[in-house]
């Protein structure tokens, strides 16, 4: 059987990835740069994802493409084709539909990174079967994609599931990196945030001095597994906010699974998911929840699937 192939992009703020992907799932070939941040505009990207397409497609020419699907760091402008104002990067757009097009004669199609993950879950990962599913992700930021009765949520501009600005807390008074607000789950409880939040907490909270360094959220949780009496009592109440969170989101979407990933979960799996299973049962019945099975490749192969569903009504 001849299987159809497609060049998956994953754009972020700090690393560009490219992938050969067939539609079995198969990542066939692969390569990753730092997203380039030095230029006059986000043309250097542009023409930094022209050259991976390039040579991957210079090393594999025997395989026919179907398109290029795009997974990209938020928010997106689909009007103009690309990533608009995005945290992290020194561009205020970056063209990515328009000059791909144009450049390999192909069909590009734009997801931003969470729609994207929900996608590569639903035709590659758990939710093969599901048609009410949720891909969350928590890692430097915190978003999700969701497909209600089988079909991908886009919203008006295509950034539908910015969950990490629900409001989760009103306790704390801790502003978002946002700029718009207070409480937000990505203000607490993003890789990038922990540390931040853990500060804050500590000072009212701290059942003794702290006695670690906590420059990355990865420390704190490095500190709870060698049982560090006020790393695991923070984490206690990151697992209460992110319960928080997630009981928005199965009220908010009715979803039979929700599938986690995203840095801080994959490094902290069981820590992640115990916590929310632990909090959110005191809320609602659970769906089933679990860590996504496709790993860091989640939003590869959901860029990938959009090429393959490309006009199909339902995902």
């Amino acid at each position: 059987m001849k299987y159809r192939h497609a060049i998956a992009i994953d754009l972020g703020a700090t690393n560009v990835r490219t992938a050969l992907v067939s539609e079995r799932g198969e990542i066939i070939a692969r390569t990753k740069q730092t997203t380039h941040k030095t230029g006059k505009n986000g043309a250097v990207v542009t023409t930094q994802i022209e050259r991976m397409i390039e040579i991957l497609i210079r090393k594999h020419p025997k395989f026919a493409l179907q398109g290029i699907g795009i997974s990209s760091m938020g928010p997106l402008d689909y009007k103009r084709g690309g990533p608009a104002h995005a945290p992290n990067v020194p561009f205020p757009f970056i063209s990515l539909t328009k000059p791909l097009t144009k450049k390999f004669s192909l069909p590009v199609i734009l997801l931003n990174d969470c729609n994207a993950g929900v996608f590569g879950e639903r035709h590659f990962g758990a939710g093969k079967k599901v048609n009410n599913l949720v891909y969350v992700t928590i890692s430097t930021g915190i978003g999700a994609g969701a497909i209600v009765d089988g079909k991908l949520l886009l919203g008006k501009e295509g950034n539908a599931g910015e969950v990490g600005h629900l409001i989760v807390d009103t306790h704390y008074n801790f502003p978002c990196t946002c700029g718009k607000g207070t409480g937000h789950w990505e203000g607490e409880a993003s890789g990038r945030n922990i540390p931040r939040f853990f500060k804050v907490w500590a000072a009212s909270h701290a059942q003794e001095p702290v006695s670690f360094t906590y420059e990355r959220a990865e420390d704190i949780f490095m500190q709870a597994r060698n049982k560090n009496a006020n790393a695991l009592a923070f984490l206690e109440e990151i697992s209460r906010i992110n319960a928080r969170a997630i009981s928005d989101i199965i009220v908010a979407y009715n979803p039979e699974l929700i599938t986690l990933g995203g840095s801080v979960v994959l490094h902290n799996s069981s820590i992640i998911i115990r916590g929310i299973k632990k909090y959110v049962e005191r809320y609602l019945t659970l769906p089933k929840i679990q860590v996504t099975t496709l790993g860091e490749d989640i939003t590869l192969l959901g860029a990938a699937a959009a090429v393959f569903k490309k006009g199909e009504k339902s995902y």
